[in-house]
C-alpha cells in the first residue's frame, strides 16, 4: 500500500501562526489607540487656543472678558466655529470631563470679569504628564489657559456639568461648558 503525500499545514503550525498574528495585532491596536488619543488631544489644544484668541479679542473690544450670557455672541465674531469635542460628556484621563470649560471671575481687587480660565481634559497619559501637569495652573488633569491664576485657587467643578446643555452654566461652580453651538 502506497501512502499519499498530502499537502497542508498541521494543527500545531496553524496555532503558531495564529498566535504570532494575535501578538502583532495586539501591539498594532495599542499603538493605533495611542496615536488616536494624541490626535484628539492636539485638536483639543488647538480648539481652546482658538477660543482663547477670541476671548482675548472680546477683552480688547469690551475691556472685560465675556460672561456666560454673551459668550457666544461675543466670541463668535472672532472664532470661525465653536469647537465640539469628539468625546463630549465623556471622561478623559483621570476622570476629568473632555469638554471645554470656561470660567470668568473678578480679579483680586474685585473688578468683575477680569480673570478667566479655559480648559480641556486630555486623554493620552503622556500629554497629561507633559502638558497639563506643567502648565502652571491648578488642575493637573486639565490643560488650562487664561489670566489670573491666583484668583482660581480653591475652585471646584461639578460632575453635573456633563449633563448641561451647550454653553450653560451652574451657579455653584461658575463654569460654562462649551459644546459647539454657543451662538
Amino acid at each position: 500500500m502506497k501512502l499519499q503525500n498530502k499537502k497542508g499545514f498541521t494543527l500545531i503550525e496553524l496555532l503558531v501562526v495564529i498566535t504570532i498574528i494575535g501578538i502583532l495585532a495586539t501591539g498594532a491596536v495599542a499603538t493605533y489607540t495611542s496615536q488616536i488619543q494624541k490626535a484628539r488631544d492636539t485638536t483639543r489644544t488647538n480648539d481652546i487656543k482658538a477660543l482663547q484668541a477670541g476671548i482675548e479679542q472680546v477683552y480688547q473690544d469690551a475691556g472685560n472678558y465675556p460672561v456666560f450670557t454673551n459668550f457666544g455672541t461675543g466670541v463668535s465674531k472672532y472664532v470661525e466655529r465653536f469647537p465640539t469635542d469628539s468625546k463630549t460628556a465623556q471622561a478623559c484621563n483621570g476622570g476629568t470631563p473632555c469638554d471645554y470649560l470656561y470660567s470668568v471671575r473678578p480679579d483680586t481687587t474685585g473688578i468683575i470679569n477680569q480673570n478667566y480660565n479655559i480648559s480641556t481634559g486630555l486623554e493620552n497619559s503622556w500629554n497629561v504628564d507633559s502638558k497639563a501637569k506643567t502648565d502652571g495652573w491648578v488642575m493637573n488633569l486639565r490643560l488650562e489657559f487664561g489670566v489670573g491664576l491666583a484668583n482660581f485657587t480653591g475652585f471646584t467643578w461639578s460632575w453635573a456639568l456633563w449633563t448641561l446643555a451647550s454653553c450653560a452654566t451652574t451657579t455653584d461652580t461658575n463654569y460654562m461648558v462649551i459644546r459647539g453651538n454657543c451662538n
